[in-house]
């Protein structure tokens, strides 16, 4: 608890509720706010004041307080700040931001992970996360003001305050009318046999779901009752994640199934992630979308609308997608004549790298990663479960009327692209020293430095190059240096074999996870024996699995679904 302090991850600050300055509690929070107040007034100067920030908060225990305690310490500066009231989607304050043209914004959340966690979510100006150099800096102003201000325990007297507005009824308005520019033209949504059944996870997200459909003339949703409105405790879910799959979204299957609903919508607890299950006409089970499958659906939608509206694609289109997710965006680009670019593990990449595209007068119409987070347009600079929902709803009802489903929709992106295979999962390890050990092993074959491993099974496949972002080694480049940013502080390894398979190791930035992503693909004139792909792929990620993580030697907790 007392072992040094909490730094920024992959997703801001993240920990558990409980003292010492490696946990989320009230003197963390407030040295947090003080030194992001000190670094914004160096770089901003007085348009701070003018400008503001914006903050937000989830159903978490104390996240209210931690908005209210963050709020306090800006308006003891005489800093404009717009608190969202009441409790909010993650995606609200990166969109926030832009609207009201803040410096800004400060999101208390701590997603997906377990009800004993909360956290600290950082965005600036341009309304992505903050990346290098922001959150150095950042950590170095937070240790500089470490000492409580005075005063700013009082959170009563912030409601008083005439520099505190809740923008919540015009902020959602605004995301209104910005989700009506993202929709399929002349499409009658209300005239559909298809229900939609909706779970918010036990999170904020049900009545900005259902606002938003109903401004955009959809029916409403069919809610799941138990886990309709926020709750702290999660208590129908061992885990508040829908990427969990079918053990998280039991109660939304049976709600489905009790309502003659075909298609299931999940957000996690903030809403800035979607999962998306469907029960295909005829079928006997449900198909629950995985985060690939889901990305390849919304962009190939999301590319197909674009195409409705402006008649044709053009080069200055952009689609972007994280280094451990599917190709299958890569693929669509290089058919329909627009740029794919690839970047990091995190949105607080591709938000920022969506904002750099944007200056320099190219479009991004969609970006994703393959952990169930989609940013549909690039009006909000983060993953965004509230606009995806729209977007996967109204592909279902468009297909419908074209006598298809979304399971077989998915089925022709992949005969026309080219089929994309891939399987991601991970397995739970409480142990650094462990960790460290099996990625080290991967880089000191024989005692040797950057010396990986050749194959698997014997030799059956060979591996063809290595990238380790962790140290900044890359076989496939001349001066053996990765074109992507490299981090000390993370385990990457990405291993691509001479079959093309792509797999790559990595530790996750808030949980104590291994995690692996493996994908093989084949090309469009080459994609009929999809089985033997199947196979293939199934092989070696139980080879790499065995021989690279040594799970059983190395006491790893398999993933539990």
């Amino acid at each position: 608890m007392f072992d040094g302090r909490l730094s920024f991850g992959t997703a801001g600050l993240r920990a558990a509720m409980a003292p010492g300055f490696k946990r989320m509690n009230d003197l963390v929070v407030i040295q947090s706010a003080q030194g992001i107040f000190h670094y914004m007034h160096s770089v901003f100067g007085s348009s701070l004041n003018t400008s503001g920030v914006i903050v937000g908060f989830d159903g978490r225990f104390n996240s209210k307080r931690f908005a209210e305690l963050t709020s306090s310490v800006f308006l003891k500066h005489s800093i404009k700040v717009y608190l969202i009231n009441e409790v909010c989607p993650t995606p609200f304050v990166a969109y926030g931001i832009k609207q009201y043209k803040c410096c800004g914004g400060i999101m208390v959340t701590a997603s997906h992970n377990p009800k004993e966690d909360n956290g600290y979510k950082v965005l600036w100006n341009n309304g992505a996360q903050i990346i290098f150099p922001d959150d150095k800096n950042i950590q170095k102003s937070i240790i500089e003001h470490l000492m409580p201000e005075d005063g700013v325990w009082n959170t009563e007297e912030i409601y008083s305050n005439t520099l505190l507005i809740n923008p919540l009824i015009d902020l959602q308005k605004r995301y209104n009318s910005f989700i009506d520019g993202l929709l399929f033209p002349n499409l009658e949504k209300k005239k559909t046999n298809i229900i939609f059944t909706y779970t918010p996870m036990h999170g904020v997200g049900y009545p900005y779901i259902r606002n938003v459909f109903e401004s955009a003339k959809f029916n409403p949703v069919i809610v799941v009752e138990q886990q309709k409105d926020p709750n702290p405790e999660f208590p129908t879910v061992p885990f508040p994640n829908p990427e969990e799959g079918k053990s998280a979204l039991k109660l939304a299957i049976e709600t489905a199934e009790n309502n003659g609903s075909r298609i299931i919508l999940a957000n996690d607890p903030d809403a800035d992630r979607l999962a998306v299950a469907e029960h295909p006409i005829g079928s006997e089970g449900w198909k629950i979308f995985t985060g690939n499958e889901l990305g390849a659906l919304l962009g190939w939608w999301m590319i197909h609308s674009y195409k409705k509206i402006h008649g044709k694609t053009n080069s200055k289109l952009v689609v972007l997608s994280s280094t451990v997710s599917s190709a299958i965006l890569k693929s669509m680009a290089k058919l329909e004549g627009i740029r794919f670019e690839e970047t990091l593990t995190g949105f607080k990449w591709m938000g920022n790298r969506a904002d750099q595209l944007a200056a320099e007068g190219y479009k991004v119409i969609y970006a994703f990663e393959e952990s169930i987070g989609y940013m549909c347009g690039s009006e909000v600079l983060d993953k965004d479960g509230i606009s995806a929902a729209v977007k996967i709803a109204e592909l279902a009802i468009y297909l419908e009327k074209e006598n298809s489903t979304l399971s077989s929709a998915l089925e022709s992106i992949y005969n026309q692209y080219g089929w994309h295979l891939s399987i991601n999962s991970y397995f739970i390890c409480n142990d650094s020293l462990t960790i460290k050990k099996i990625f080290e092993s991967l880089r000191r074959v024989n005692n040797q430095q950057c010396n990986y491993p050749k194959s698997i099974l014997g030799g059956r496949y060979l591996i063809k190059s290595v990238r380790d972002l962790t140290i900044g080694y890359d076989s496939n480049t001349i001066d053996n240096k990765p074109l992507l940013p490299i981090s000390k502080s993370s385990q990457m390894i990405t291993f691509t074999f001479d079959n093309g398979l792509i797999t790559t190791l990595r530790t996750s930035g808030t949980e104590p996870k291994i995690k692996y992503y493996a994908e093989l693909c084949s090309d469009p004139e080459n994609s009929s024996d999809v089985n033997k792909l199947k196979c293939v792929l199934n092989e070696m990620v139980e080879a790499i699995i065995e021989e690279f993580l040594k799970p059983h030697e190395n006491s790893l907790i398999f993933r539990c679904n």
